[in-house]
């Protein structure tokens, strides 16, 4: 009963000791937001000279990677502007200790990856719902790669301020070209499509001038012509000199894995027959020569189509052009011919002799 009594006494007496004591509490998590507007076109121009300064430990960049906010904290990157920078690296050294520093206080932080290019979310589910996916992985791979370690996926984390104002250059620029490459994707490995199919989403990007949509989207339809013209076939002109000939025509692949497409050969006219072509296999990083298979049937001049098609006979590149020029008279041509001069010269004798007997008359 004694011992009871004692450790009343002793709680009475401490209780006020201990509640005047400052409770610790757990410090908040902070996130540390690393996005940025698009700084080069799809060709890695930079538009402007001022993209180093805010990289510098004073700029608007720089304070949050040089003077980052105190631990807890979470980094939400996009690895649109992490290649900006690198691109800027290779003569900037401001970029580089931006790189350095970046990797380095981030070393024991958590890291969520923001969806490529940051676009806006309610307009990117409007024109493209199943691109959004496709952005938060492959920002996270590029993430890792860049950091060497795990990188979150976390899709309700806050990395946005607001809404863009896309131009409606911006808008089909997008649709069109997105479409293009998910058709090239039919025909090409995806890995090889996908550094621009992840790009087009600077189209869309929160923060963005409409003067720099526009050129965006100007630059993105001439890398689709690029991308295109990696996969192409070589036009010509070609003389034919006998009835059946087989003429070289020149295929180049400069994409990084082999390619199996169709030869579809539009002949313009009916002086020519091209023979059937089996699908080709392109190595990677080459230029062949198929032998495409002629019968001439009349001689003049001939233009033909030729284009890549998928299994399902849609064209995925640009068409090029053959013009075939052949002095060649096939034997059925030249019977046709012969026969109608016989026919005309039996023609003119008869009326010769109709005239003549009616003179006699």
């Amino acid at each position: 009963m004694k011992k009871y009594r004692a450790l009343v006494l002793v709680a009475v007496f401490l209780f006020p000791i201990l509640a005047s004591l400052p409770v610790a509490h757990a410090e908040p998590n902070q996130n540390i937001v690393l996005v940025d507007q698009p700084h080069r076109d799809f060709q890695g121009n930079f538009f402007t000279d001022d993209f180093a300064s805010t990289l510098l430990p004073t700029g608007s960049l720089g304070i949050k990677v040089f003077t980052p906010a105190t631990r807890p904290r979470t980094w939400l990157i996009d690895p649109a502007l992490l290649e900006d920078v690198q691109a800027l690296a290779v003569k900037s050294v401001d970029a580089q200790n931006w790189l350095l520093q970046l990797k380095t206080i981030s070393s024991e932080d958590s890291i969520i990856a923001v969806p490529y290019a940051h676009p806006d979310l309610s307009l990117l589910k409007r024109l493209a719902p199943n691109e959004l996916s496709f952005y938060f992985d492959y920002s996270q791979s590029q993430l890792q790669l860049f950091f060497g370690k795990v990188v979150l996926i976390n899709r309700s984390a806050k990395w946005y301020t607001g809404k863009a104002k896309v131009t409606s250059e911006a808008a089909l620029s997008y649709t069109y070209n997105r479409r293009a490459l998910v058709l090239m994707s039919t025909v090409v490995p995806v890995e090889q499509l996908n550094p621009m199919r992840s790009r087009l989403a600077a189209l869309l990007s929160e923060g963005i001038s409409e003067s720099r949509q526009r050129t965006l989207a100007a630059s993105a339809d001439l890398a689709l012509m690029q991308e295109r013209h990696r996969l192409r076939i070589v036009g010509g002109n070609y003389r034919l000199t006998s009835l059946h000939e087989k003429i070289p025509v020149t295929l180049v692949n400069d994409f990084d894995t082999p390619i199996t497409a169709n030869l579809y050969l539009g002949v313009q006219n009916s002086r020519i027959k091209i023979g059937k072509v089996r699908p080709v296999i392109l190595p990677a990083k080459s230029k062949i020569q198929v032998f495409l298979p002629i019968t001439v049937i009349a001689a003049g001049t001939t233009t033909v189509l030729v284009e890549y098609r998928n299994g399902s006979g849609k064209t995925i590149n640009d068409v090029s052009v053959l013009t075939i020029n052949s002095s060649v008279i096939s034997p059925t041509v030249a019977w046709f011919t012969t026969g109608a001069a016989v026919i005309l010269f039996l023609a003119a004798i008869t009326q010769s002799v109709r005239r003549v007997r009616r003179g006699r008359k």
